[in-house]
């Protein structure tokens, strides 16, 4: 399925922002082994590419969805699909964590804190206004009155028939 100009643009966003914490992982990984507290072999580095490209292919995912349910008619149909997709999405990325962690040939660790980075691209797009959620276009209502014309010397003049408001100067003081 081809994806739509938009949706190829957020998912390389998404992409790139993954890389860049993958690499920031394997630096704060490599710092951690030179001073003694964590390992930094082949584990790491495919455990970080692998847990990568599950997070990639979950936004990927989201993506291709989306543009599907689109074209559904029927919103029974489109919440049925949606649901679906997350479910089938979640599994996988459960799956790989399981993966990560059982398999020696992945850091756990390394493996599963790419799961983690799209998220992170997309907080650090919106903080610095580069990505900002699209918001649907509703007509702005105020659930204030307009104020009625004014009459005489600054003061809005009272709707025909309605008793004039003073301000409380005729109430009694309890």
């Amino acid at each position: 399925m081809n994806l739509q100009p938009e949706a190829k643009k957020e998912l390389l966003r998404i992409a790139g922002g993954t890389a860049i914490c993958t690499a920031a992982m394997w630096v704060l990984f490599a710092a951690l082994h030179v001073a003694g507290l964590a390992p930094f072999d082949y584990t790491v580095i495919l455990g970080g590419i692998v847990g990568s490209a599950v997070a990639v292919g979950n936004f990927y995912g989201i993506c291709v969805m989306v543009q599907k349910i689109l074209d559904e008619p029927d919103e029974g149909r489109r919440k049925v699909q949606l649901k679906l997709s997350y479910n089938v999405r979640m599994l996988v990325q459960g799956l790989w964590v399981v993966i990560a962690i059982a398999a020696p040939c992945f850091q756990a660790l390394a493996g599963a804190a790419p799961l983690l980075f799209p998220r992170v691209t997309i907080y650090y797009l919106q903080i610095t206004g580069k990505y900002k959620p699209a918001t649907p276009h509703t007509e702005e209502v105020s659930v204030e009155e307009e104020p009625p014309a004014a009459a005489g010397a600054g003061e809005p003049a009272a709707p025909a028939g309605a008793p004039r408001d003073e301000g409380g100067e005729n109430e009694a003081w309890n």
